[in-house]
């Protein structure tokens, strides 16, 4: 009989070993921040919010037209070009999905260029001043996007930079940004090739446009 018992224990024993206990692992389910998106676009609507820079300081407010980024006219040869959209009213903190800057030609032009696109690093961007170096003097953002733009072959067609995201995002983010601020976007370059953009006092209708898709969860 106590052999018996040995034995049966023995084996109880054996079997526990062999069951291994059942491991609990934490269920995350697929998380999106964003539901669904808005769209808000905002065009250049005054004369002063869009501006040339020559390369000695002089500003340039009234241009017919915005070349990005040489100019032969009065020797502003390689100089900054400011916009400043207003009303941007989008909360701070909210998540950026896509942003680009829509362009109309001016003129045709396919020599070679590169540009270099920036935001104003500001919670609310003033507007662009006569003093010398009132755009190239502003503080940029640590973010910024290079554009090596197609041929413009023909005037009035519409031509979108890359995507600006993470400058928009940038200025969003500042602990100080509110919904209805105003954003500046500065683009600068360097060489002898141009696109040439309508601006605001050559057609108000087809000045820079800001594109901005945004989450509203």
């Amino acid at each position: 009989m106590l052999r018996r018992l040995t034995l049966l224990l023995f084996s109880l024993s054996f079997i526990n070993a062999q069951i291994a206990l059942p491991t609990f692992h934490a269920v995350h389910k697929p998380h999106s921040s964003c539901a669904s998106t808005s769209t808000l676009e905002v065009r250049v609507a005054a004369g002063n919010d869009d501006a040339e820079e020559a390369e000695g300081g002089s500003m340039y407010r009234n241009s017919s037209d915005l070349e990005l980024v040489y100019d032969t006219w009065s020797n502003q040869n390689s100089q900054e070009v400011g916009m400043r959209f207003l009303n941007v009213t989008i909360a701070q903190g909210k998540e950026i999905k896509n942003a680009y800057i829509r362009f109309t030609a001016d003129e045709t032009s396919s020599s070679s260029v590169t540009v270099t696109i920036h935001g104003e690093d500001i919670d609310d961007a003033a507007q662009f001043g006569s003093s010398s170096n009132n755009i190239s003097s502003r503080t940029k953002t640590s973010a910024s996007v290079d554009w090596t733009p197609d041929a413009w072959s023909s005037t009035g067609a519409t031509h979108d930079s890359p995507d600006l995201t993470t400058i928009a995002q940038e200025i969003i983010n500042r602990s100080s940004w509110s919904s209805g601020n105003d954003m500046v976007f500065i683009v600068t370059g360097t060489g002898t090739g141009k696109r040439t953009a309508e601006s605001y006092d050559g057609s108000s209708s087809k000045a820079p446009l800001l594109h901005i898709e945004y989450c509203t969860p």
